[in-house]
C-alpha cells in the first residue's frame, strides 16, 4: 500500500512537474511574443521619425539608405492605403506583398551647347528657326525656336541599383545568429551622376 502511495504520488509529482513546465514554455513564448511586437513597434517610430540618409557613392553618384517599416498586410492596407491600391491594380494582393521600396528622385543636368539654324513646318508653312541638342549617356535634349515659340523633348535615363541587407539578433548578445531580425534596411543607388536620391521608403509586411 505504501509503495503504490509513493508511485502514485511519484507520478502526480510529475504531472504537476509538467503541467507546470508546459505553462512556463506558453508564457514564455507569449512574453516573448509581446516583446517582438513592442521592438517592432519602436523601431517603426524610429524609422517614421527619421530621415533618408544620403551619401555620395563613388564621388558622383546619389545613394540613399533607409530602415525597414515592418506592418502587417492589415496594417499596411490601413495605413499605406494608397500603396496598397497601386497593388491591387497590378493584379496582386496585398496579403502575398512580402516588401515594397519607393525611391523619390530629382534629376537636373547643366548643359551649354551650340545653337544651329533650322526650317521647320508650322502648317505646312515653312518657317526659319534654330535648333539646339545637347546630351550624353544619361539623357537627350532636342529643343527649336521658330516663329516665336520654343518646342522641345527631355528624355532622361535611369539605372537604380536596391539592395536589402539584414543583421540577424545573436544569442546572449554576441555567440551564434539567431532566426530573429535585428535590422534591416535598403539601400538605393543611382547610376545617373545627374539624379539625387531625396526620399526612400522600405515597406516590410511581416507574415
Amino acid at each position: 500500500m505504501k509503495y503504490k502511495m509513493r508511485r502514485d504520488l511519484k507520478i502526480a509529482t510529475i504531472g504537476m512537474l509538467a503541467i507546470f513546465a508546459g505553462l512556463a514554455c506558453f508564457l514564455s513564448c507569449r512574453l516573448g511574443n509581446v516583446q517582438a511586437q513592442l521592438n517592432r513597434a519602436r523601431a517603426n517610430i524610429e524609422v517614421l521619425h527619421g530621415e533618408t540618409e544620403g551619401y555620395r557613392f563613388r564621388d558622383s553618384l546619389s545613394g540613399a539608405r533607409i530602415q525597414a517599416l515592418e506592418l502587417t498586410a492589415k496594417e499596411f492596407e490601413r495605413f499605406r492605403a494608397e500603396d496598397a491600391a497601386t497593388i491591387r491594380e497590378l493584379k496582386k494582393r496585398n496579403r502575398d506583398l512580402q516588401a515594397l521600396t519607393k525611391a523619390q528622385a530629382r534629376t537636373i543636368a547643366e548643359f551649354s551647347a551650340p545653337v544651329r539654324d533650322t526650317i521647320v513646318f508650322r502648317d505646312t508653312i515653312q518657317v526659319s528657326g534654330v535648333a539646339v541638342h545637347a546630351g550624353d549617356k544619361w539623357y537627350d535634349f532636342d529643343g527649336v525656336l521658330a516663329g516665336g515659340e520654343f518646342t522641345g523633348r527631355l528624355e532622361t535615363r535611369d539605372n537604380l541599383l536596391v539592395a536589402e541587407t539584414v543583421q540577424y539578433r545573436r544569442f546572449l548578445g554576441f555567440l551564434w545568429k539567431t532566426r530573429h531580425v535585428k535590422d534591416r534596411q535598403v539601400d538605393v543607388v543611382s547610376e545617373n551622376p545627374h539624379t539625387k536620391i531625396e526620399k526612400v521608403d522600405f515597406v516590410f509586411i511581416e507574415k
